[in-house]
């Protein structure tokens, strides 16, 4: 029997990027062959991101772009995925005729039957958060992995389309992730960065509280696991039990990715999120009182409805005051079907624009005196790769997770990828930081750097 050759493009964040690898794990139990390269494939799959304008542009640029594959290479059958196809799937089927097959999230077995070759392997499968990981193929480098501990969203963030896309909110339980996390400590990853769409509330669900406290417990345990990130909190879901957990193990990483979006609270009332200016200010006194060596990243959005020059002062005020040491900021996305894609008062795209740029050059300024004081200091580092270009080897700290944040680049010869050394930072080049390999005390401690 001839095998397929099956090639699967992905798109947006680590949430998409666990169901890429999922559907890898399917598609390649069928006995259908994974190819590197689309030009080489029979079968297309593009797993999209419909989160935002930015990422739909994104998503339908690649569609557009892939289907040429259908006339000029192998490509005989081209599939999308993902989130875009969620939220849009006439849509695409309408517009785009080069498609064959639109797949929803909730439909991934029927990718298997379309994409695999006549052998087909019972597979288990669930509304909520299946076992697909057990088959799970891996796209990140072989020392760290995401671990999706929860899927969806009951937060109903005004300006958010994701709970409509990915439904309700829904736990996995302990057992089932830490059976994962022994898996991947199995298979040498040393880095397990944890995420959902809100990684604050895991266990509600199922166990009738937060129970996030306890799982990091349960992970930090787990031999072979160096070092365990929280990604994708909500400053309304913080509670004192997980704040002391974060600060107590070893393992886990003193960095938190706490998007606070807005700081007015008139704005944070119009987003929904729950929270007020002082119930935020509040926390980060918290996390960074219980644990001084803390990274702490947010995100912002500006321009959302309503918003004026007042409110804007305001946040741009907060972020020149809080000093976060890792921030991303978007615009305002419009997102039909949401509460907020009706509210009067839209802010006008320069406006907006504008207002990102002011937010941009502030944190810069921000971050490149922060790396300015980390001089000198030593650090926790894990090593990533080597450059191809230079032969040079980059890193991160500990206050840096993948994709999204700073490097370390480091001359020095006889590295290992995934090793994790002490890093004395020895100067910067923009955003990211040059450091060399320590063994001696002689350097200042990070908790210097964050005083």
């Amino acid at each position: 029997m001839k095998s397929k050759k099956v090639a699967l493009i992905n798109l947006g964040c680590p949430k998409n990027l666990v169901d890429a690898e999922e559907i890898l794990g399917r598609v390649a139990g069928t006995g259908s062959t994974i190819c590197q390269y689309p030009e080489d494939a029979e079968v297309l799959i593009i797993n999209t991101c419909g989160f935002i304008d930015d990422s739909k542009k994104e998503s339908i640029d690649t569609i557009f772009k892939m289907a040429k594959l259908k006339e000029d290479a192998c490509c005989k059958k081209l599939i999308v995925t993902g989130c875009l196809a969620q939220r849009y799937p006439q849509e695409l089927q309408k517009e785009i005729p080069e498609i064959d097959h639109v797949v929803g999230l909730k439909d991934f077995e029927k990718l298997t039957d379309l994409s695999g070759s006549d052998h087909k392997r019972k597979l288990t499968s669930s509304a909520q958060c299946s076992d697909d990981w057990r088959n799970r193929i891996r796209l990140t480098p072989k020392h760290y992995a995401y671990l999706r501990i929860s899927d969806g969203c009951d937060n109903r963030c005004t300006y958010c389309a994701i709970p409509g896309i990915r439904g309700s909110f829904h736990s996995r339980t302990i057992e089932n992730v830490l059976e994962e996390a022994q898996q991947m400590a199995c298979e040498g990853v040393k880095e397990i960065n944890v995420i959902s769409q809100d990684t604050t509330s895991y266990g509600v669900d199922l166990y009738g509280k937060q129970q996030l406290h306890v799982l990091l417990e349960k992970l930090s345990a787990i031999d072979g696991i160096e070092w365990i990130r929280i990604l994708y909190t909500h400053p309304r879901h913080f509670y004192p039990e997980l704040i002391h957990a974060i600060g107590r193990y070893d393992k886990i990483c003193k960095y938190i990715d706490l998007p606070i979006q807005h700081i007015n609270d008139a704005i944070l009332k119009e987003m929904g999120r729950g929270v007020t200016h002082a119930d935020i200010e509040t926390l980060i006194d918290d996390l960074r009182s219980h644990t001084p060596q803390l990274f702490l990243r947010t995100s912002v959005i500006v321009g959302f409805p309503g918003e004026t020059d007042e409110h804007f002062a305001e946040l741009l005020a907060f972020i020149t005051s809080a000093k976060f040491e890792r921030l991303g900021v978007f615009t305002y996305s419009k997102e039909e079907g949401t509460p907020a894609a009706s509210f009067k008062k839209q802010v006008p795209k320069e406006v907006k624009e504008q207002r990102l740029k002011e937010i941009m050059i502030a944190q810069q300024k921000i971050i490149l005196k922060k790396h300015k004081k980390l001089v000198g200091t030593t650090i926790s580092a894990m090593i990533d790769e080597k450059s191809k270009k230079n032969g040079q080897w980059l890193g991160r700290t500990y206050g840096d997770a993948p994709d999204v944040d700073s490097k370390v680049i480091i001359q020095e010869n006889h590295l290992e990828i995934g090793d994790i050394t002490n890093m004395m930072i020895t100067g910067t080049a923009g955003y990211d930081l040059l450091g060399a390999i320590v063994n001696r005390k002689d350097a200042k401690n990070v908790k210097e750097y964050l005083k």
